[in-house]
């Protein structure tokens, strides 16, 4: 009985690797997309464990190129665009496996 149980950690330590996957979705779609995905990770023995949503921003370079474009006018809709509308967001998402019990 002893000798199984340490074959069975061995084994788990072995796989510690593969129990662990991180999906990075981007773009307006994001949650379909990791919505499709979880159906298919699930068929395969991985459950998402841990999300985390990150909101879109502009980098600090392109809001000062558009101050710096507002002298010539043309930064003007630029930083009107830029304050209206945000940039995608990113959602991660951490997969773990988990062993089927009931085989």
């Amino acid at each position: 009985m002893e000798k199984k149980i340490t074959a069975e950690t061995d084994e788990a330590a072995s796989r510690i690797g593969e129990q662990i996957i991180v999906q990075t979705y981007t773009g307006s779609q994001a949650t379909m997309r990791f919505q499709a995905d979880a159906a298919r990770m699930a068929a395969q023995g991985y459950f998402p464990v841990f999300q985390s949503w990150a909101p879109g921003q502009w980098r600090s370079g392109a809001f000062i190129a558009a101050l710096l474009l507002c002298f010539l006018i043309v930064g003007i809709p630029a930083l009107i665009y830029m304050l209206i509308v945000a940039p995608d967001g990113v959602l991660t998402v951490t997969y773990g496996f988990r062993v089927d019990e009931k085989t």
